[in-house]
C-alpha cells in the first residue's frame, strides 16, 4: 500500500509517468456523510471523476461502514462504565420530582372523591326511580279503587240502598231500616232512572233495568277482582257488596218465576249464577 499514490482531479493523470503504477482514487471523506441535507443520489453523481468501477466503490463503502460500526462498538465499550454511573452522577431535580409526585397524589384523591360522589348520586337516582315506580303503582291502584268506590256508590243509588241518607217518601219500593224487601212488580213500578237504551229491547225477556244493574254489578266484581281479596278497602266493602248481591238475586228470582219462556228463563239462571259467583 505504501507504493500507492492518489490523484485528486480528472486531469491529474496527465502528470503521471507511463512507467508508474496506476493511481488510486482518494478515500471517501467521512465529512461528506455528515451534511444535514445529505442526498445519496447527489453524492454518487459527484463521484463521476473518480475513475473507479462500481464494484470498487461498493467495496469501499462497505469497508467504511464496517469501520464506523467497529469504532462505534469500541466507543460504547470504552464509555460503558461511565454510562452505567450516569444515573448516580446526576444531581438536582429532586424537588421538582417531589412536586410532580405530590401533584399526582392530589389529582388521584380528587378523582377518587369524584368517583365517590358519582356513586352516591347513582345510588340516589336508583332509589328515586324505585320510589317513583312504587308511587306510580300505588297511584294506579288508588285510581282503580276510586273507580270501584264510585261505581259502588252509583249502583247503591240506582238500587235505592240507603247509606245514612233520608229515604225518599215518594218511593214506596225502597227498603226500610236496612231490610232487603222488594215487591214482585219492582220492574214495572220502580222510578230510579230511565236507561232508555235498554227500554227498547222488548224481545230479550229480561227486564231492562234489572239487566242493566246486573251488568253493572258484574263489572264491579270484575274491577274488584283485580285487587287482593285481603286489601283493606276491598274487605271494607264486603257488606255493601253482599247487600247489592242479595237485592239483585231476589229481583232475579222474581223475574225468573214470572218468565214463561224456558229459553229466557235459562238465560236468567245463567245471570243469577254469575251474580252468585
Amino acid at each position: 500500500m505504501s507504493s500507492r499514490f492518489y490523484f485528486g482531479g480528472s486531469d491529474s493523470g496527465s502528470d503521471v509517468d507511463d512507467d508508474a503504477p496506476l493511481p488510486f482514487p482518494k478515500p471517501l471523506d467521512r465529512s461528506a456523510f455528515l451534511a444535514p441535507d445529505f442526498d445519496a443520489t447527489v453524492f454518487l453523481s459527484s463521484l463521476s471523476n473518480r475513475f473507479q468501477t462500481l464494484e470498487d466503490l461498493q467495496t469501499e463503502l462497505r469497508e467504511l461502514s464496517q469501520t464506523l460500526n467497529k469504532e462505534l462498538v469500541d466507543l460504547v465499550n470504552d464509555n460503558y462504565q461511565d454510562f452505567l454511573s450516569l444515573g448516580s452522577t446526576l444531581s438536582g431535580g429532586e424537588e421538582r420530582i417531589e412536586d410532580i409526585r405530590l401533584g399526582l397524589l392530589g389529582f388521584q384523591r380528587e378523582v377518587n372523591s369524584i368517583r365517590g360522589t358519582v356513586a352516591t348520586r347513582r345510588n340516589e337516582v336508583a332509589e328515586l326511580l324505585k320510589r317513583k315506580k312504587a308511587l306510580k303503582q300505588e297511584t294506579s291502584i288508588a285510581r282503580s279503587l276510586l273507580e270501584v268506590a264510585e261505581r259502588l256508590d252509583q249502583l247503591e243509588v240506582k238500587l235505592n240502598i240507603s247509606k245514612g241518607r233520608a229515604p225518599d217518601s215518594t218511593d214506596d219500593t225502597k227498603p226500610k231500616d236496612g231490610d232487603v224487601e222488594w215487591s214482585e212488580d219492582w220492574v214495572e213500578n220502580t222510578n230510579y232512572d230511565s236507561d232508555d237504551e235498554y227500554d227498547s229491547d222488548e224481545n230479550s225477556g229480561i227486564p231492562p233495568r234489572l239487566r242493566r244493574r246486573t251488568e253493572e254489578f258484574l263489572m264491579l266484581k270484575h274491577l274488584m277482582s283485580r285487587h287482593s281479596a285481603h286489601h283493606p278497602f276491598i274487605l271494607a266493602q264486603d257488606s255493601r257488596i253482599r247487600n247489592i248481591q242479595e237485592i239483585l238475586l231476589a229481583d232475579l228470582e222474581v223475574a225468573i218465576k214470572q218468565e214463561p219462556q224456558v229459553k229466557i228463563k235459562q238465560q236468567m239462571l245463567q245471570i243469577r249464577a254469575a251474580v252468585e259467583g
